[in-house]
């Protein structure tokens, strides 16, 4: 129960911070992130990648989603289909995505659907990360349920502010980590 409240009460203050960045200084870190991200090794073997679409004032995904479709690489963008439950389709337009019934983006229906198992990389948003890869998302289980089915071949990427990630974050059996974490410093050197 004293988790849950931690997690709780970190979730409040993270979520107010973010929404507190002035949008000039969160779209240049957004920026530099994508662009840590768009150099990386991690992201040059990757075939096909899972976006989301950031969501008040998350870490952008645009630029890298954008960079992506250049590169000839198959994206995606993840739908909700049920509670706790989403697919990734295939998103070749990002401006053809309408908001959900929380307001964040998702490919309109008839947009070919990826299979888990085809994603090499999946970019995750998160209130908070660890350097251990855990992380505290909105609290409703959707990417946890997602990074449980992902394989081992398939690496899970966290775009974060640095002012997201802490020495150590309180953790449920049922958390799923990434393997990497990005922030507007660059990648950061993980605990896993």
């Amino acid at each position: 129960m004293k988790s849950r409240q931690s997690k709780e009460k970190l979730r409040k203050l993270l979520i107010q911070k973010r929404l507190g960045l002035e949008a000039a200084l969160a779209r240049q870190w957004s920026e530099w992130v994508q662009k840590h991200f768009l150099g990386s090794q991690c992201y040059s073997a990757a075939r096909c990648i899972g976006f989301y679409a950031a969501f008040d004032n998350e870490v952008d995904t645009r630029l890298a989603y954008e960079h992506s479709l250049a590169d000839g690489k198959i994206s995606a963008f993840p739908k909700v289909i049920g509670p706790g439950e989403m697919v990734y389709l295939q998103e070749r337009h990002f401006e053809k995505m309408k908001p959900n019934q929380w307001g964040i983006l998702e490919p309109v229906n008839g947009s070919a659907q990826l299979e888990i198992e085809e994603l090499d990389l999946v970019v995750v948003p998160g209130v908070a990360f660890d350097k251990a890869g855990r992380r505290i998302g909105f609290g409703g289980g959707f990417y946890d349920r997602l990074l449980s089915r992902i394989d081992a071949k398939t690496t899970a990427v966290g775009f974060a502010y640095s002012f997201q990630v802490l020495d150590r974050l309180p953790g449920a059996e049922h958390d799923r980590k990434v393997k990497r974490i990005v922030t507007e410093q660059g990648f950061l050197k993980m605990r896993l």
